[in-house]
């Protein structure tokens, strides 16, 4: 019997309406904007919308977190490559 493999996403990558959690309606954009809104942890990204531990996807969060907090602090500090976004596809170091 084939064993299901799950597909890991590159979240870096992934389009703002991925789904993270397709049963409460949580895409990639919900938990980008927690982060903008200030959450930078899984534990306050899902008090913000209102997940729990058992919500299908919120393993997820730690992973986008990783992407997503230094990339957004970076922005809103004004920090970054300083080379413009126009086709950057994910890749700058800072």
């Amino acid at each position: 019997m084939a064993e299901l493999v799950a597909e890991k996403i590159d979240w870096a990558r992934a389009p703002a309406n991925t789904p993270v959690c397709e049963d409460k309606g949580i895409y990639l954009s919900d938990i980008v904007q927690a982060i903008l809104d200030g959450y930078e942890t899984k534990e306050e990204v899902m008090n913000s919308l209102s997940l729990v531990d058992d919500d299908e996807g919120t393993g997820e969060i730690p992973a986008i977190l990783e992407i997503f907090v230094p990339v957004i602090t970076a922005w809103k500090s004004g920090a970054g490559c300083g080379m413009g976004c126009e086709g950057c596809s994910g890749g700058c170091a800072g």
